[in-house]
């Protein structure tokens, strides 16, 4: 169960990390920050929390239109 947690947030980063060095030179990603090692650890271990805020911000927005 723990293999799969760390798994899953592993391949977000893995994502994350690519998007965001093939998009480098995109104007819509001048304002991001470049992360470090330990930003990469912080999202494999708590990229539920925010993936959970993402979907409750989402629902809330989608249902007050």
């Amino acid at each position: 169960m723990i293999l799969n947690y760390l798994f899953i947030g592993f391949v977000c980063t893995f994502m994350l990390d690519y998007f965001s060095s093939k998009f480098e030179n995109h104007p819509s990603w001048e304002g991001i920050p470049e992360w470090g090692w330990g930003a990469r650890i912080m999202f494999v271990l708590f990229w539920p929390m925010g993936f959970s805020i993402f979907i409750y911000s989402y629902i809330k927005i989608y249902f007050k239109k």
